[in-house]
């Protein structure tokens, strides 16, 4: 009796194995291998490899009204304000901005134009941003850039001084428009003039208020 005892239980635990491995071999392991992906992510990468260029700031001298007189026996015109910056030329590096202004229509049309300019040479140019006789003169060697990005960002204040005495601790001025500047190419010497016009509600809700116009200036 004790031998069938010892090979009934034998029996018993080699069947009860057998069930145990094929059960762990069939039975999913509730785990799963990521794929291997070429490339990375599309997250919001940045290049940290070299130093983002300055940014320069403007701002306009106080607003003009140039409506032209109303004909007579003609309704009056629309009113149309400019805005010129107290600078006549921004510069980051060897990238120049001149010869911005801005029109406001109180029909809430609007006209940006400026010259832009990337290693500027000297010249005859009477609309050059360099003065008679300047040379370019920067620390940086950018003669072999062939060219830069150019971001412009235009903005329209209310209630604005315009010379702070410390305009890095001066008060927010409150931003009722900002005008959609496309970001555009420059090449080495080749001056590009821009004018750019639009339509924004902004203006025409805003526009007896607006008195400065901000102008904001990089490269890439």
């Amino acid at each position: 009796m004790t031998r069938k005892v010892i090979r009934v239980g034998a029996i018993v635990m080699m069947v009860a194995g057998l069930c145990v491995s094929v059960s762990q071999a069939e039975w999913p392991r509730h785990t799963a291998r990521p794929k291997a992906r070429c490339g990375i992510p599309g997250y919001d990468y940045r290049l940290t490899s070299t130093t983002p260029a300055p940014t320069a700031t403007a701002v306009s001298l106080t607003k003009v009204n140039v409506t032209p007189a109303a004909v007579p026996g003609q309704p009056a015109r629309p009113i149309t304000l400019m805005y010129q910056l107290v600078e006549s030329r921004i510069q980051v590096d060897h990238c120049f901005l001149s010869r911005v202004a801005v029109a406001l229509h109180e029909d809430g049309s609007y006209q940006i134009s400026f010259r832009a300019d990337q290693n500027p040479q000297p010249g005859n140019d009477l609309r050059s941003p360099l003065k008679p006789g300047e040379k370019l003169n920067i620390p940086l060697q950018t003669s072999h850039l062939k060219r830069n990005l150019f971001v412009v960002k235009v903005r329209g204040f209310a209630a604005s001084p315009v010379r702070p005495e410390q305009p890095n601790l001066a008060l927010g001025a409150p931003v009722v428009v900002e005008f959609p500047v496309q970001e555009f190419w420059v090449q080495n010497g080749e001056p590009v003039s821009k004018s750019i016009n639009g339509y924004s509600a902004a203006v025409q809700k805003y526009f007896p208020l607006i008195d400065r116009i901000e102008v904001e200036f990089t490269y890439r």
